[in-house]
């Protein structure tokens, strides 16, 4: 999961891995538990997506 959160830090030309990479690292994973509750609570996984990676930007800024 590291390594996925890793990715999405160097997708975002982040230097640093905060929580929100975490998170996007497990819905670039796709699989697994995390993802099956999200998907039990009808999360849309693009707006989540979309909302992570707006969150982590104003935090880098």
């Amino acid at each position: 999961m590291l390594e996925l959160a890793l990715r999405e830090a160097l997708r975002l030309h982040h230097n640093f891995i905060a929580p929100e990479h975490i998170m996007l690292g497990i819905l670039r994973e796709g699989e697994g538990l995390a993802c099956r509750v999200l998907t039990d609570h009808d999360v849309d996984f693009g707006k989540l997506r979309e909302d992570l990676a707006d969150s982590v930007d104003k935090t880098a800024a």
